[in-house]
């Protein structure tokens, strides 16, 4: 038979530990409580998401699309567009083999999209067309349905002849060294990217709209750049224009020194 302070003792242990176990409760209850309301200040003030698509002027998706979500300006533009002029990048996206894209964790705010590819044959509309999608951000939706039309333009390709080898590997899609360019009524530069490379030649490629003239310039602070007749290229460059559907012959350009 147990004592009675062995009694005593374990009575008072119960009620430590039945104590222990409500305080437990409570302080639980209290967290979950807090918790719920920390969730609920998050979701009322928290970021929002996006789905859209990216097609061409028929509807088809555009393969290898790359989606550029940037703020929209705080100031008006100073002039119309094109382009359509955006503020800071906020993300990017890849389209799926549909078109469709989804992006979230967008903070509440005002935003524009626009749309590249690294293929030519399409223009984005931030560089080329009148609008842009643009579109509200709020906290704790999805905004949906904004579509990025990309239409189709034309592919001026362009050949550099390096026989001599002046042109060095290069990883990215642009060369410092020797760079060709499209500039529009507007004064805009738009690189044409690297599409292939020899040790001897390389491609480059840009798509510009049907019907809208452009320059092309090449651009070299220390190479000498003849043209196809073989004078050298003048600093101002040469005007561009293609016929609705048609594409316009290669330029061939050839590096024959250092300046």
């Amino acid at each position: 038979m147990r004592s009675r302070s062995k009694i005593r003792g374990d009575s008072q242990l119960g009620r430590s530990l039945r104590l222990g176990t409500r305080r437990l409760s409570t302080w639980m209850l209290v967290l979950g409580i807090v918790s719920a309301q920390c969730l609920s200040a998050t979701e009322s003030n928290g970021s929002g998401g996006l789905t859209g698509s990216v097609v061409d002027d028929s509807g088809k998706p555009v393969a290898g699309a790359r989606v550029l979500i940037s703020h929209a300006p705080s100031v008006p533009p100073p002039f119309p567009a094109p382009p359509v002029l955006t503020g800071p990048l906020a993300t990017t996206a890849s389209p799926d083999a549909t078109g469709a894209f989804r992006v979230d964790n967008l903070s509440p705010g005002q935003y524009i999209a626009c749309a590249e590819t690294t293929a030519p044959g399409f223009l984005d509309p931030c560089h080329w067309s009148v609008s842009a999608p643009s579109f509200t951000i709020s906290a704790g939706q999805t905004t949906s349905g904004i579509n990025i039309v990309m239409t189709k333009g034309a592919v001026l390709w362009v050949q550099v002849n390096d026989p001599q080898q002046y042109l060095k590997p290069v990883t990215g899609p642009v060369d410092l060294n020797l760079e060709i360019h499209v500039v529009t009524s507007k004064g805009v530069h738009y690189s044409a990217p690297i599409q292939s490379s020899t040790a001897t030649e390389r491609s480059h490629a840009i798509t510009i709209p049907y019907g809208s003239p452009v320059t092309l310039r090449i651009l070299s602070s220390h190479l000498a750049v003849n043209d196809r007749s073989g004078m050298p290229v003048a600093a101002i460059g040469t005007t561009v224009s293609v016929p609705t559907g048609t594409n316009p012959p290669t330029a061939v350009f050839t590096i024959t020194g250092a300046k």
